[in-house]
Formats: C-alpha cells, structure tokens, sequence
C-alpha cells in the first residue's frame, strides 16, 4: 500500500482529531524554528553550505538529530531535501533568514526568550488583569525592554518585519492624493514612512517615535533619497503634538494599549489634523468578513504581552466616540491586517 507524504499544514483539510494533534504539537515546531533562527541554521543553509554532514560540524550539532531536524522543517515547508542529505530554504523558510524584507526570524527569536517565560503565566493572566510581563517579570513590557537593551533591539526588529509582512498590501490601499503633509505616529524605523514618500511626489511626512526608537531612525534615513521631505521628531503620544498634518497613520499601535491611553492617543491625533483630515489606522480587528486571519491569535498575544486587546467594530466605534472621531468605512486587507479610516466629526 502506498501512502502520500504530506507537509504539517495538509492536515488542516483532514480528520477533526489530526487538527487537534497538530494544534497540541505547535509548541515543539515554535521550538525547533527558535533553535533554526539562534543558531543560524537557516543562515548556513542560504548561504550555500547544503551538505548535512558539514552543517553538523558548524553548529555543532549530533549529525543524526540534525538529519531528523530538518525533515521536521521539512514537513513544516520551511526546508526541501532536493538530493540525499543536501537541502535548501523553501519560500517560507527564507522569511526566517534576518535582514530581509518581512522577516519573521527576529520574532521567533523574541517568542522563544522571555516572551516564552510570559506566556507560561497564562493562567495566572487569565485570574488577574495584569498583563504576562507584570506576572513574569513584575513591571510591564515597555519598562522591561527600557532596562534590557539586546531584547529591545530585537522587539524593535521582531516589530519592523511583522508591519512590513503587513503593510505591503496596505500603503497601496491608503489615498494620500489630497494630503500635503503625513504623520506615522509611533512610526519605529520610518519603512512605512519612506513608502509613502517614495510613491507620493507631492507628499511630505514626519516619523514620530520615542527618543531612543529615533535615534536609530536617524541612521537609517540618511541614505533614503527623499530624507529631505522627512522630518524626524521625538516624544511621547500620550501628550499633545506640536505638529499639524492632513492625514495621521498609527500602524498597530493602539492594539497595544487600554481603553482609556487608546482615547487619549486618538484625542492627540485628532487634535493634530487639519480640517478634513484622516486618521489610518492599521489594525486587526475583530468581526466577519473583516476579521483577519491572524487577529484572534493576536488577541491573545496582547492579553499575554500587554495590557492591550484586538478589538471588535463596536469596541473601536466606543474608542471614537469618545475621541471625536467618525468611523468612515474599513477593509481586511489580504487576511493579514485591517484598514479602518476615520476622520473629524
């Protein structure tokens, strides 16, 4: 009798009971990526080195183990054996590789760290309203990353491959035709930011971050090409900006925080807009046809990670109303991500 080989994610059109299994098995997958990404098996593999036997040697690794690695990831489409013992990174397994556009391989690394020790309090999360970092580590993820630097370095790249494996179906979607003047509000390095100028000759923008996310910005924007119509600009959102433009994006950000410091940005915002502008803001939602493939898994990621939520229509409807916004009109956008416009009332 034969029997066809199938990949991980085949058995998602199967029995209800190999679902189950392949939901419980995740754990070890997420594993198995970390240890790919940390010890740059992914990396060796890119950069030509196919052989199993001198990859072992490299990493040092138990070259059996690293044979039934690989198969595993190759189960998981991330690498394909294309003779015996010699492989080489499927298209998924290149959004693992550092350094690319999209890249997920600072993400694996940030969940296989002290984001993993966060998630082992999910059932005290679940008793209390604090978030995994106050149960883990007794101050919240924002206070932890001022005072661990390296984890904040990655958070800050795990971040900037997420927005961009988002984003890039996104900035077509967002009509800048009328606007003079952008803001990104909470804009991290400012690849967003450099999309919209590149693509919008009339266009100036301001990247907006805190300091220290600024001052990396800074380094990046000297080489982009149009840095003369980019102002760069420091602060915090939760005070008012000393700045107007025509349209505001806040990518992924209001996600991240409760009902009450998600007003108060949304009022300083509002407040930053001249007459007849626009706020875009980038989000998974929650609801139907608009509701993003990946939003009830980033739900829970924020009730882990922050104190923040993925919110419903009605939720960021309330959130509106209480900023003197006016809901305009929303899309899911690939079933990445959600676009919701807003403007004045």
């Amino acid at each position: 009798m034969s029997i066809s080989s199938q990949n991980y994610f085949d058995v998602y059109s199967t029995t209800d009971d190999l679902k189950l299994f392949s939901l419980l098995s995740t754990n070890i997958h997420t594993r198995c990526i970390y240890i790919g990404v940390k010890d740059g098996l992914f990396l060796q593999i890119e950069s030509g080195v196919e052989d199993l036997n001198i990859l072992a040697k490299n990493l040092g690794f138990n070259t059996e183990r690293l044979h039934r690695l690989l198969k595993n990831f190759e189960h998981l489409n991330l690498v394909k054996e294309k003779n015996e013992n010699q492989y080489e990174l499927t298209s998924s397994g290149k959004k693992l590789l550092p350094n690319t556009k999209g890249s997920f391989a600072h993400l694996a690394l940030l969940w296989g760290e002290e984001f993993q020790e966060v998630t082992n309090h999910l059932h005290e999360i679940l008793k209390s309203e604090k978030s995994g970092f106050e149960c883990a580590y007794k101050e919240n993820v924002y206070s932890y990353l001022e005072s661990n630097l390296k984890m904040a370095e990655n958070f800050n790249l795990a971040m900037r491959g997420v927005s961009e494996y988002c984003s890039e179906d996104v900035l077509h979607e967002i009509d800048l035709n009328s606007a003079n003047k952008i803001a990104d509000i909470g804009g991290g390095s400012g690849a967003n930011l450099r999309a919209f100028i590149t693509n919008n000759s009339h266009l100036n923008g301001i990247l907006f971050d805190q300091k220290s996310v600024i001052d990396k910005a800074i380094e990046e924007m000297e080489t982009f090409q149009h840095k003369n119509r980019v102002e760069l600009i420091a602060g915090d959102f939760f005070k008012p900006f000393s700045f107007k433009v025509d349209v505001i994006i806040l990518s992924k950000i209001i996600h991240n925080w409760d009902d009450e410091r998600a007003v108060q940005i949304l009022t300083n915002c509002r407040n930053a807009l001249n007459d007849n502008g626009k706020i875009y803001l980038i989000e998974w939602t929650l609801e139907h046809e608009r509701e993003p493939l990946t939003a009830r898994t980033m739900d829970i990621n924020m009730m882990i990670a922050t104190c923040g939520k993925v919110r419903s229509f009605k939720e960021f409807g309330k959130l509106f109303d209480n900023a003197g916004l006016k809901f305009s009109q929303a899309k899911n956008i690939s079933n990445k991500i959600g676009l919701i416009e807003v403007t004045t009332m």
